[in-house]
């Protein structure tokens, strides 16, 4: 599906449910950003297939395994390399992380859970051993200068955001859209989910598509972060 297609940046999303990912085309090259959980490798590969893609590199948007599980099977696949702020490098070569702290009644449970029993599918992935830094020069390079990376801390330590000409921000788990609610189930750091926020209202972005759920307009974003700020 496509989400944009506009000054030389044609984005489209995943034909995925657990984990949305998005592929960005240039003239030049295109970006698969995030690669979901290994049971939808099919899809996501479908999704390229039907977009004509062939991919030259790949977009991390943090080190959960719902969005990296894949990622070195389309490094193989598409013999290119693997991108990830520099704070989850050590993370995606090793093949595992912690499970995030949850942010409600359930999912603190969840995690409460976690330190008893491991919840393997959710904190371990195929390592991945094509992994450089994910930078802004990298995202100019591959996305043109008028895209840039913001780090959107709050989720996880090494969650970024991917902004394309100040319109449209692909955003992870930074936020979510879930039955009206955008405040995601788990976050290490509940404070810098909200500062984020601000982050990302702070640029003239009017649209922002979340792997979780559908892309929501500025108007959502703001109301969700002025309701935040008065709790």
């Amino acid at each position: 599906m496509i989400i944009l297609s506009e000054n030389g940046h044609t984005v489209h999303r995943t034909m995925t449910h657990r984990c949305a990912c998005y592929i960005i085309e240039t003239d030049k090259y295109s970006i698969l950003v995030d690669t979901s959980m290994r049971f939808e490798k099919g899809a996501v590969l479908k999704s390229i297939q039907s977009v004509g893609a062939k991919i030259d590199a790949i977009f991390l948007t943090h080190s959960h395994t719902d969005h990296v599980a894949n990622a070195q099977y389309f490094s193989d696949a598409f013999d290119c390399k693997v991108y990830i702020s520099k704070k989850g490098i050590t993370k995606i070569r090793q093949g595992c992380r912690t499970m995030p702290k949850g942010t409600n009644v359930f999912t603190r449970l969840i995690h409460r859970v976690d330190s008893q029993i491991s919840f393997y599918q959710f904190t371990r992935f195929q390592a991945c051993s094509q992994v450089e830094p994910l930078n802004d020069d990298v995202v100019k390079f591959f996305l043109s200068e008028s895209a840039e990376l913001l780090e959107t801390p709050g989720h996880t330590d090494d969650s970024i955001s991917i902004l394309l000409d100040n319109q449209i921000a692909v955003v992870g788990d930074a936020m979510v859209n879930t039955f009206g609610n955008l405040y995601p189930p788990f976050a290490d750091d509940e404070k810098a989910v909200i500062t984020s926020w601000k982050t990302l209202l702070d640029t003239q972005c009017e649209l922002f598509c979340p792997a979780h759920g559908k892309p929501l307009r500025r108007e959502m974003l703001l109301f969700s972060y002025q309701k935040a700020c008065l709790l």
